[in-house]
């Protein structure tokens, strides 16, 4: 029988005593953080319990010279237990991704003791950029990404950045275990040189700049080698020779309405990918330029305080005149609450979040005094989504009305001049689910990853759910919305791909169904989904 799963390991023999009861019914966890990578103690380190999505006050403690440590008067009820030290992370699995927290259910006056807790230290990556003529190449920008998922898609999450110094030496410290994609830019402001060749209707000769490369020396991320780290590795020797292609120009004109508007107007050039922004000068008549543009997909904005614009380009391989930027009042989305049936405002979100499913950029507005808080479109085109941030646990979101149309499942197009109230419906009686999981030879199995899906027609952020199993096997998942859905339990999985459709496809008979409805409680048992069955790399979008 395994050893604990996720980011504790817990020696299960402690977990198989009686709870030594008192009358005044309070626990404790009692044991050692230990190095993962040397076995050696580790002093200092802050070990948490955190309420489980409970109105519970959290419980710490800081390990002694010996990796000792000691949490005593808890109150019984679900927990994570977080173990944080500086020059540590958490320990990862086996796809490279950070493992989650552990959860702990402790009963009334239960004593825990033996717990063993392994960090992984930290690990380095370092190296030098050169210029096309193998010369160290000072002051460029450093990132050091994974690949993660955001929204069902995978996609390039920078964690780390530094610049090269005088000598185009980097390094990256403090990397957790795992896989990385590093990429170089140079913000340089003039041209390697002038190339005679096709450019623009204007005849003008084509210039090539260093553009975004990627380890070891392409401008393709889906090209780049992925750097392993281990646990306290040092990883020196990385050489990324910056690659310069032809460039071009875009030109155009501010249309703010105003001479005065138009000398206050910012215009800004999203590259797509990778995500890296361009600014150029708008002059008192309302003219801008952007030099040394990289053929690819951007995004071009522009705006003042009070109004915007944007427009897709694609650039290839020519010059781009004439642009008109057509300046809209910007778009103003007001968020508010109410709470149905038995509920209070007091339980009402302090926190909203708005997040492009195009971009993944995101934002929060918080409401004062029961009144509501407002968003401002920043520019992304495609569909938004808002959410309530910090819910309570018997809460679920029953719809999110913008006018007259429920945009929780489908988002909503948020671009200049959309205005409207975004209205948010609350119920306290939400359902929940919870039982055990169990392996191949019928026990049960500690911290693995337990999710719940909605159906397809209902798949709203807000109904996917996720949690660990605790140091008996059993899980709970609370604020559960009523509806249809499936539940896994997974060996290993990266987080976040359970809600990619093409990821869950091959899965669909591996899961439990399980109908819920207001104020339900169901009770499930789960099978666990081997790491092996989970496994497969896939590129980032």
């Amino acid at each position: 029988m395994r050893c604990f799963a996720a980011s504790i390991l817990w020696c299960i023999f402690a977990f198989a005593q009686a709870p030594d009861v008192k009358p005044d019914d309070k626990c404790s966890i009692e044991g050692t953080v230990l190095n993962s990578a040397t076995g050696e103690p580790v002093k200092k380190a802050r070990v948490t319990l955190a309420p489980a999505g409970e109105h519970m006050d959290a419980y710490a403690a800081t390990t002694d010279a010996s990796g000792h440590f000691l949490i005593d008067e808890v109150d019984a009820g679900r927990f994570s237990l977080i173990v944080s030290r500086s020059g540590y992370t958490q320990p990862v699995s086996s796809h490279g991704g950070p493992k989650s927290s552990s959860v702990l259910t402790l009963e009334k006056g239960q004593k825990m003791k033996e717990i063993v807790i392994k960090l992984a230290p930290e690990g380095v990556i370092s190296g030098r950029i050169l210029d096309a003529d193998g010369d160290p190449l000072p002051d460029v920008n450093i990132e050091c990404m994974s690949i993660e998922y955001t929204r069902g898609k995978r996609q390039l999450v920078t964690s780390h950045r530094t610049n090269a110094n005088e000598l185009g030496e980097f390094r990256l410290p403090r990397l957790a275990a795992g896989k990385y994609i590093i990429r170089a830019t140079y913000y340089d402001e003039i041209p390697l040189q002038e190339r005679p060749g096709r450019a623009a209707g204007a005849g003008q000769a084509a210039k090539e700049r260093y553009v975004t490369t990627y380890y070891p020396s392409t401008m393709n991320p889906t090209n780049a080698s992925p750097i392993e780290v281990s646990p306290s590795a040092q990883i020196g020797g990385i050489t990324i020779t910056l690659m310069r292609t032809r460039t071009f120009s875009i030109k155009g004109h501010v249309n703010s309405g105003s001479e005065q508007r138009s000398r206050h107007s910012r215009v800004v050039l999203w590259q797509l990918q990778p995500r890296v922004p361009m600014g150029a000068e708008v002059d008192p008549q309302g003219r801008f330029k952007f030099d040394g543009v990289a053929p690819g997909s951007y995004v071009l904005f522009g705006g003042d305080e009070h109004t915007g614009a944007r427009m897709p380009l694609e650039v290839r391989d020519e010059n781009i005149e004439g642009i008109e930027l057509s300046f809209q009042s910007d778009g103003e989305i007001l968020v508010r609450a109410i709470i149905e049936g038995e509920g209070d405002l007091k339980h009402a979100p302090r926190e909203f979040s708005l997040t492009s499913r195009t971009s993944g950029e995101s934002g929060t507005c918080q409401p004062q005094d029961d009144s509501p808080c407002k968003f401002t479109d920043h520019g992304w085109d495609g569909p938004h989504d808002v959410l309530p941030v910090g819910l309570p646990v018997d809460y679920y979101v029953k719809s999110a009305r913008l006018g007259e149309q429920d945009v929780l499942d489908t988002g909503f197009e948020f671009t200049a001049g959309v205005t409207g109230v975004l209205t948010f419906v609350l119920n306290p009686n939400s359902g929940q689910v919870e039982g055990s999981v169990t392996n191949a030879k019928e026990e049960p199995v500690v911290g693995v990853k337990v999710t719940l899906i909605p159906d397809a027609g209902h798949q709203s952020p807000t109904r996917y759910k996720t949690t660990d199993t605790d140091q008996t096997g059993h899980f709970i998942i609370k604020g559960v919305a009523p509806g249809e859905y499936k539940l896994y339990a997974w060996e290993e999985i990266e987080e976040g791909a359970y809600e990619d459709p093409d990821f869950m496809k091959p899965h669909e008979s591996d899961g439990q169904a399980v109908s819920i409805k207001e104020r339900a409680h169901e009770n499930v048992q789960l099978k666990l989904i081997p790491a092996e069955s989970a496994a497969g790399e896939k590129p980032a979008h």
